[in-house]
Protein backbone atom coordinates (compact mmCIF):
# COMPACT_ATOMS: atom_id res chain seq x y z
CA UNK A 1 0.00 0.00 0.00
CA UNK A 2 2.50 2.31 0.74
CA UNK A 3 4.48 1.85 -2.43
CA UNK A 4 1.24 2.41 -4.50
CA UNK A 5 0.56 5.82 -2.41
CA UNK A 6 4.42 6.31 -3.31
CA UNK A 7 3.67 6.47 -6.58
CA UNK A 8 0.43 8.37 -6.55
CA UNK A 9 1.79 10.77 -5.10
CA UNK A 10 5.31 10.80 -7.38
CA UNK A 11 2.63 10.86 -10.36
CA UNK A 12 0.35 14.16 -8.67
CA UNK A 13 4.16 16.11 -8.33
CA UNK A 14 5.97 15.26 -12.04
CA UNK A 15 2.50 14.79 -14.13
CA UNK A 16 0.95 18.15 -15.86
CA UNK A 17 -2.75 17.01 -15.02
CA UNK A 18 -3.26 18.54 -11.28
CA UNK A 19 -1.47 21.94 -12.35
CA UNK A 20 -3.33 21.93 -15.72
CA UNK A 21 -6.40 21.81 -13.31
CA UNK A 22 -4.89 24.38 -10.86
CA UNK A 23 -4.21 26.66 -13.42
CA UNK A 24 -7.55 26.53 -14.81
CA UNK A 25 -8.87 27.05 -11.26
CA UNK A 26 -6.35 30.32 -10.63
CA UNK A 27 -7.80 31.65 -13.77
CA UNK A 28 -11.27 30.71 -12.82
CA UNK A 29 -11.07 32.39 -9.45
CA UNK A 30 -9.44 35.63 -10.70
CA UNK A 31 -12.30 36.01 -13.12
CA UNK A 32 -14.88 35.79 -10.43
CA UNK A 33 -13.18 38.43 -8.38
CA UNK A 34 -12.92 41.06 -11.45
CA UNK A 35 -16.85 39.97 -12.11
CA UNK A 36 -17.43 40.89 -8.15
CA UNK A 37 -15.31 44.18 -8.37
CA UNK A 38 -16.58 45.54 -11.77
CA UNK A 39 -20.57 44.11 -10.65
CA UNK A 40 -22.45 47.35 -10.15
CA UNK A 41 -24.41 47.25 -7.02
CA UNK A 42 -22.71 44.12 -5.14
CA UNK A 43 -21.33 45.04 -1.31
CA UNK A 44 -17.39 44.20 -0.96
CA UNK A 45 -16.41 41.39 -0.15
CA UNK A 46 -13.55 41.38 2.20
CA UNK A 47 -10.38 39.03 1.79
CA UNK A 48 -10.96 38.03 4.90
CA UNK A 49 -13.87 36.01 3.78
CA UNK A 50 -11.91 34.28 0.81
CA UNK A 51 -11.76 31.10 2.63
CA UNK A 52 -15.32 30.79 1.91
CA UNK A 53 -15.48 31.29 -1.90
CA UNK A 54 -15.14 27.72 -2.95
CA UNK A 55 -17.79 26.51 -0.73
CA UNK A 56 -20.53 28.88 -1.67
CA UNK A 57 -19.61 27.65 -5.25
CA UNK A 58 -18.41 24.32 -4.55
CA UNK A 59 -20.23 22.76 -7.77
CA UNK A 60 -17.50 24.24 -10.17
CA UNK A 61 -14.81 22.60 -7.45
CA UNK A 62 -16.79 19.52 -8.28
CA UNK A 63 -16.27 20.02 -12.31
CA UNK A 64 -12.30 20.36 -11.76
CA UNK A 65 -12.13 17.37 -9.58
CA UNK A 66 -14.15 15.27 -12.19
CA UNK A 67 -11.82 16.55 -15.03
CA UNK A 68 -8.70 15.89 -12.83
CA UNK A 69 -10.31 12.05 -11.89
CA UNK A 70 -11.49 11.60 -15.91
CA UNK A 71 -7.52 11.91 -16.45
CA UNK A 72 -5.76 10.95 -13.66
CA UNK A 73 -7.44 8.16 -12.95
CA UNK A 74 -10.31 7.00 -15.61
CA UNK A 75 -7.96 7.20 -18.53
CA UNK A 76 -5.76 3.98 -16.55
CA UNK A 77 -8.24 1.96 -18.25
CA UNK A 78 -8.21 3.28 -21.46
CA UNK A 79 -4.41 3.56 -21.78
CA UNK A 80 -3.66 -0.08 -20.30
CA UNK A 81 -1.92 1.26 -17.02
CA UNK A 82 -4.64 -0.28 -14.93
CA UNK A 83 -4.58 -3.89 -16.44
CA UNK A 84 -0.52 -3.19 -15.68
CA UNK A 85 -0.86 -2.84 -12.71
CA UNK A 86 -3.28 -5.71 -11.94
CA UNK A 87 -1.32 -7.93 -13.84
CA UNK A 88 1.39 -7.24 -11.38
CA UNK A 89 -0.76 -8.96 -8.47
CA UNK A 90 -1.26 -5.39 -6.71
CA UNK A 91 -4.16 -6.03 -4.18
CA UNK A 92 -6.97 -4.75 -5.47
CA UNK A 93 -8.33 -2.57 -2.93
CA UNK A 94 -4.90 -1.18 -2.01
CA UNK A 95 -4.94 0.19 -5.98
CA UNK A 96 -8.47 1.85 -5.66
CA UNK A 97 -7.41 3.31 -2.37
CA UNK A 98 -4.72 5.20 -3.59
CA UNK A 99 -6.48 6.37 -6.40
CA UNK A 100 -8.85 7.54 -4.18
CA UNK A 101 -5.92 8.94 -1.90
CA UNK A 102 -4.83 11.12 -5.39
CA UNK A 103 -8.89 12.13 -5.39
CA UNK A 104 -7.97 13.81 -2.00
CA UNK A 105 -4.97 15.52 -2.65
CA UNK A 106 -6.79 16.96 -5.72
CA UNK A 107 -9.96 18.49 -3.63
CA UNK A 108 -7.30 19.39 -0.91
CA UNK A 109 -5.35 21.37 -3.78
CA UNK A 110 -7.93 22.86 -5.38
CA UNK A 111 -9.87 24.30 -2.68
CA UNK A 112 -6.22 25.70 -1.49
CA UNK A 113 -5.75 27.42 -4.45
CA UNK A 114 -9.09 29.24 -5.06
CA UNK A 115 -9.03 30.24 -0.95
CA UNK A 116 -5.51 31.99 -1.60
CA UNK A 117 -6.18 33.59 -4.82
CA UNK A 118 -9.99 34.88 -3.32
CA UNK A 119 -8.18 35.80 -0.12
CA UNK A 120 -5.44 37.36 -2.22
CA UNK A 121 -7.73 38.92 -4.84
CA UNK A 122 -10.51 40.50 -2.94
CA UNK A 123 -8.21 41.96 -0.14
CA UNK A 124 -6.59 43.73 -3.38
CA UNK A 125 -9.64 44.88 -4.40
CA UNK A 126 -11.77 45.20 -1.48
CA UNK A 127 -9.72 44.92 1.17
CA UNK A 128 -8.90 42.76 3.68
CA UNK A 129 -11.04 43.55 6.37
CA UNK A 130 -11.27 44.36 10.00
CA UNK A 131 -10.70 40.97 11.50
CA UNK A 132 -7.98 40.80 13.85
CA UNK A 133 -4.89 39.04 12.94
CA UNK A 134 -5.25 36.22 15.73
CA UNK A 135 -8.94 35.78 14.68
CA UNK A 136 -8.31 35.80 11.36
CA UNK A 137 -5.70 32.68 11.89
CA UNK A 138 -8.29 30.72 13.93
CA UNK A 139 -11.05 31.43 11.54
CA UNK A 140 -9.31 30.76 8.40
CA UNK A 141 -8.12 27.19 9.65
CA UNK A 142 -10.90 26.05 11.06
CA UNK A 143 -13.06 26.38 7.86
CA UNK A 144 -10.26 25.71 5.34
CA UNK A 145 -9.84 22.36 7.02
CA UNK A 146 -13.62 21.26 7.76
CA UNK A 147 -14.24 22.32 3.94
CA UNK A 148 -11.39 20.20 3.21
CA UNK A 149 -12.73 17.76 4.98
CA UNK A 150 -16.57 18.26 4.03
CA UNK A 151 -15.47 18.09 0.29
CA UNK A 152 -13.73 14.67 0.26
CA UNK A 153 -17.68 13.14 -0.09
CA UNK A 154 -16.88 14.50 -3.88
CA UNK A 155 -13.58 12.63 -3.73
CA UNK A 156 -14.72 9.70 -2.87
CA UNK A 157 -18.07 9.77 -5.24
CA UNK A 158 -16.21 10.75 -8.46
CA UNK A 159 -13.71 7.69 -7.81
CA UNK A 160 -16.43 5.81 -7.81
CA UNK A 161 -17.57 7.33 -11.44
CA UNK A 162 -14.31 6.60 -12.51
CA UNK A 163 -14.36 2.67 -12.02
CA UNK A 164 -17.69 2.44 -12.53
CA UNK A 165 -17.53 4.09 -16.06
CA UNK A 166 -13.81 3.26 -16.63
CA UNK A 167 -13.64 6.12 -19.36
CA UNK A 168 -12.35 9.29 -18.65
CA UNK A 169 -15.35 11.38 -20.60
CA UNK A 170 -18.06 9.26 -18.81
CA UNK A 171 -16.14 10.06 -15.59
CA UNK A 172 -16.38 13.81 -16.36
CA UNK A 173 -20.18 13.23 -17.72
CA UNK A 174 -21.18 11.78 -14.59
CA UNK A 175 -19.78 14.25 -12.28
CA UNK A 176 -21.29 17.13 -14.03
CA UNK A 177 -24.45 15.17 -13.80
CA UNK A 178 -24.32 14.63 -9.90
CA UNK A 179 -23.48 18.48 -9.58
CA UNK A 180 -26.91 19.39 -11.79
CA UNK A 181 -28.82 16.97 -9.68
CA UNK A 182 -27.35 18.09 -6.13
CA UNK A 183 -27.59 21.50 -7.58
CA UNK A 184 -31.20 21.69 -7.60
CA UNK A 185 -32.37 18.48 -5.88
CA UNK A 186 -32.50 20.94 -2.37
CA UNK A 187 -35.39 23.03 -4.42
CA UNK A 188 -37.26 19.80 -5.27
CA UNK A 189 -37.10 18.29 -2.19
CA UNK A 190 -38.67 22.07 -0.70
CA UNK A 191 -41.36 21.40 -3.23
CA UNK A 192 -42.85 18.22 -2.25
CA UNK A 193 -42.93 19.43 1.73
CA UNK A 194 -39.38 17.53 2.37
CA UNK A 195 -37.02 19.54 2.77
CA UNK A 196 -35.50 18.32 6.15
CA UNK A 197 -33.88 15.85 3.86
CA UNK A 198 -31.52 18.20 2.66
CA UNK A 199 -29.83 17.61 5.84
CA UNK A 200 -29.07 14.33 4.55
CA UNK A 201 -27.35 15.50 1.53
CA UNK A 202 -23.10 16.66 1.77
CA UNK A 203 -23.21 20.11 -0.44
CA UNK A 204 -26.00 21.03 2.73
CA UNK A 205 -23.35 21.28 5.09
CA UNK A 206 -20.90 22.78 2.83
CA UNK A 207 -22.84 25.57 1.77
CA UNK A 208 -23.84 26.37 5.05
CA UNK A 209 -20.69 26.25 6.84
CA UNK A 210 -19.71 29.68 6.76
CA UNK A 211 -23.04 31.06 8.68
CA UNK A 212 -23.44 27.85 10.78
CA UNK A 213 -20.16 27.19 11.70
CA UNK A 214 -20.40 27.80 15.31
CA UNK A 215 -23.40 25.47 15.55
CA UNK A 216 -21.90 21.81 17.41
CA UNK A 217 -24.92 20.38 16.50
CA UNK A 218 -24.10 20.81 12.93
CA UNK A 219 -20.89 20.68 12.42
CA UNK A 220 -21.11 16.94 13.92
CA UNK A 221 -24.00 15.99 11.05
CA UNK A 222 -21.95 17.54 8.93
CA UNK A 223 -19.06 14.97 9.38
CA UNK A 224 -21.29 12.09 10.27
CA UNK A 225 -23.00 12.81 6.71
CA UNK A 226 -19.60 13.33 5.10
CA UNK A 227 -18.08 10.16 6.76
CA UNK A 228 -21.04 8.20 5.56
CA UNK A 229 -21.20 9.07 2.13
CA UNK A 230 -17.02 8.38 1.56
CA UNK A 231 -16.85 5.30 3.28
CA UNK A 232 -20.45 3.59 1.36
CA UNK A 233 -18.83 4.75 -1.70
CA UNK A 234 -15.84 3.61 -1.10
CA UNK A 235 -17.07 0.24 -0.44
CA UNK A 236 -19.32 0.39 -3.32
CA UNK A 237 -16.27 1.04 -5.56
CA UNK A 238 -13.44 -1.62 -4.29
CA UNK A 239 -16.79 -4.10 -4.43
CA UNK A 240 -17.24 -3.49 -8.23
CA UNK A 241 -13.41 -3.03 -8.87
CA UNK A 242 -12.78 -6.42 -7.46
CA UNK A 243 -15.07 -8.24 -9.46
CA UNK A 244 -14.63 -6.78 -12.50
CA UNK A 245 -12.62 -7.91 -15.31
CA UNK A 246 -9.83 -5.49 -16.67
CA UNK A 247 -9.23 -5.99 -20.07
Amino acid sequence: MTTLIYAEWYKLLRGKVLAIILACVTAQTVIQVLGQYTTTGEPPFPGQFGVLVAANGSFLLQVWLSAFVGYFVASEFQNGTMRNIVALGKNRTQVYLSKLFSACVAIAAIYGMITIVATAGFSAVFGFGDMAFKEFISFFTWHFFMQILYHLTYAAIITMFAFVSRSLGMTIILGFGYMLVMLFFPGFLSRVGLEDMDEYLPGYYISGFGQLSGDPTFVTKGIIVTAAYFVITCIIGCIIFNKSDIK
